[in-house]
């Protein structure tokens, strides 16, 4: 006999499992290198310029340099990453190995470093269409473009067109955007080949000095600002080991070598010259905007000149294009891992109800990326990145080691190699060191950078002056305490109400009539507003306790009868006073009010119960002056308390005014 057929599942949901085991199975080393690239490989396009501007003839070293710290970076990140698979970066690390504290200057550092490339990518791109026109980038248009592109990542990112469905398309992108490099460093070494040029106008120590060393040195961070970006790929693929390793190792050594390449090529075609106040290169000032395009333009005979600038503008917009896209995708990630660990307000994590987005963060974010736009300063933006980076990678390292001696235990798919023990505990060596390097830097921002030091402690001091109002105020909790909401309190919305069928207890007291008036307005508003359906429906009750001692069926005194009939009598005169609104009036036995109240709803279907509250107490104070603790409001008696713990619908309370 064979099997019985497995029933046919909906077309969507078949290819969403398909799609499911894809991404499960891997799509190989070079796939994820291509995916780990795309979120890395493209601030060459703006960071070449600031770098070269005071590295001068070192900048290609200065690239290997800050090469060998995000090669560590990278392990540290990997291990994290493939240990948690959550998203949030540094952040996310800090939570699990510290506290709620550092988990958020983590993440506050890290959320200003995403403003800046999303501004850094948008004030670009009006510099790279230069072959199209060169009034692209004038003041003109430079703002107007860089606007233009801001406001069209926001409403990509709030609807939720990220391109990340589309990961071969991505990859194809970042393989285009390798390509390229590749392409301008083999097309370089032919036609400006000039070693020589690497070392005219350099005198170690001087030209530059070793505060500009230094500072080239931090800069060059900016190269590779995606890599929180690229830690938020973690839970979205799943791969073995094996690939892991191989994916990090590749990352860890091309980028950089990539990156140094680039480098020794801009420098013979763009070489450095003696300047009215010193040796510079047109890399850090012509072309700072658009050193990529400064740099083919230098190149020769003139049609490769011009084949490179297409190619370059070509393929370098959409690949700015992605970056200040995936910035912001990484800056609405962000703001909802704070808003859900309740380290910022919810409201700001706040979802979009069909897209899931958080749109009041993105909107926010980008006005604030607007605003770093408008200077149009690039070298500016990379110094405040910089102490972000610095702050944040330093916290990443520290956590890594941290989390290798509180939790040994844990399962790390991928580990940094080289450690040593000590106490017990596998220490990552590669980590301490760049614990150490990226901490030396930090300092250094805020001994050479002054303007990056005063707007990066001013973000800071901001950010954490509202982290503890909120948390000591608002949420009442600690300052490192973990408190977490789930994700549908963030996609809350204030449903739409209808009040086509209400409830209305009365009780026969003289705020029976406001009570039903209340119900009688919500019911002809709506009923103001329909479009074919039945009259809107006043279901007005009169519950009558009956003791436990007698049956709910039991003959009652006749005053009790008759002062329901009169309540409901009362009702029905002041419901019909509204047009279009049906009266209906019944009485109903319960053993209590409020559970007699709330059975009638379901059995009525009710969408909303209007209930008046008690008269308000002459006793002052309650609990606070000897009362029961806790005691409930003044207007809010036992059937209404049973009524607005049990009600299946929407309970409007109506509470009497206080006396006199």
């Amino acid at each position: 006999m064979s099997p019985p057929e497995a029933p046919r599942q909906p077309r969507r949901q078949a290819l969403a499992q398909r799609s499911k085991r894809q991404i499960e199975r891997g799509t190989g080393v070079p796939w994820l290198f291509a995916a780990a690239y795309s979120a890395v490989g493209f601030s060459i396009y703006f960071a070449l310029g600031v770098v070269a501007d005071r590295g001068l003839g070192l900048t290609p070293l200065i690239f290997l340099a800050s090469g060998l710290l995000f090669g560590l970076t990278t392990l540290t990140y990997v291990e994290g990453g493939a240990m948690f698979r959550e998203r949030g970066g540094s952040s996310t690390f800090a939570r699990h190995a510290f506290n709620e504290l550092i988990a958020f200057i983590a993440g506050w550092a890290i959320l200003i470093d995403y403003l800046i490339v999303l501004a850094l990518a948008a004030v670009s791109i009006p510099h790279y269409m230069a072959p199209i026109s060169g009034d692209f980038a004038k003041p003109g248009l430079e703002i107007p473009i860089a606007a233009l592109v801001i406001a069209a990542v926001c409403v990509l990112n709030i609807l939720n067109v990220t391109g990340r469905a589309k990961q071969r398309s991505l990859a194809l992108l970042a393989l285009a955007d390798l390509f390229l490099q590749l392409a301008v460093i083999v097309v370089g070494l032919l036609v400006v080949m000039h070693p020589d040029r690497l070392t005219a106008e350099l005198e170690l120590f001087t030209d530059p000095s070793f505060k500009d060393i230094v500072y080239a040195g931090v800069v060059a961070m900016l190269a590779y600002a995606g890599i929180e970006a690229a830690s938020d790929l973690a839970p979205d693929i799943k791969v073995s080991r094996a690939d892991l390793k191989r994916v990090a190792s590749l990352g860890a050594i091309a980028v950089p070598l990539v990156y140094a390449g680039m480098a020794a090529i801009a420098l013979m075609a763009v070489p450095v010259v003696a300047g009215p106040q010193g040796p510079e290169t047109a890399l850090g000032s012509t072309f700072v905007e658009e050193p990529v395009l400064g740099v083919v333009s230098a190149f020769h005979p003139l049609w490769v000149a011009d084949t490179m600038r297409w190619t370059v503008m070509l393929i370098a917009v959409p690949v700015l294009f992605w970056a200040a896209n995936t910035s912001m995708l990484g800056v609405s990630r962000h703001i909802y891992t704070l808003a859900i660990n309740r380290q910022i307000p919810s409201w700001l994590g706040k979802l979009e109800r069909r897209k899931a987005t958080p749109y009041v963060a993105i909107v926010i974010c980008g006005v604030i990326a607007l605003g770093l736009v408008i200077p149009t300063n690039v070298k500016l933006l990379a110094g405040i990145y910089a102490f972000g980076a610095t702050l944040a990678i330093t916290i990443a390292h520290l956590s890594i080691i941290r989390l290798r001696v509180g939790k040994p235990d844990k399962d790390r798919p991928f580990k940094i190699p080289g450690n040593v023990r000590w106490r017990g505990a596998e220490l990552p060596v590669p980590a301490i060191f760049a614990a150490i390097v990226s901490g030396l830097a930090f300092i250094s921002v805020l001994a050479y950078h002054s303007t990056a030091r005063w707007v990066g402690l001013g973000w800071m001091a901001f950010g954490l002056s509202f982290y503890v109002v909120y948390r000591k105020v608002f949420e009442g909790t600690t300052l490192t305490k973990r408190v977490s909401v789930p994700e549908r309190a963030l996609t809350k919305q204030v449903p739409e109400v209808e009040f086509r069928n209400i409830l209305v207890p009365v009780f026969g007291t003289k705020f029976d009539d406001d009570i039903v008036a209340t119900a009688g307005r919500l019911a002809a508003a709506e009923g103001a507003e329909k479009d074919g359906d039945a009259d809107p429906r006043l279901d007005v009750i009169f519950v009558i306790e009956v003791p436990l001692t007698l049956p709910l069926d039991a003959k009652l005194p006749s005053e009790k009868e008759e002062e329901a009939q009169r309540a409901l009598a009362r009702a029905r005169e002041v419901g019909e006073e509204y047009a279009d609104v049906e009266v209906t009036t019944e009485v109903i036995r319960a053993r209590k009010v409020g559970a007699g109240i709330v059975e009638a709803a379901r059995g009525s279907g009710a969408e909303a119960i209007v209930i008046g509250g008690e008269e308000p107490t002459k006793i002052r104070g309650g609990g606070r002056i000897g009362g029961i603790g806790g005691a409930r409001p003044a207007e809010i008696g036992a059937a209404t308390e049973y009524v607005l713990k049990k009600a299946p619908c929407r309970v409007l309370l109506t509470a009497p005014p206080e006396p006199g």
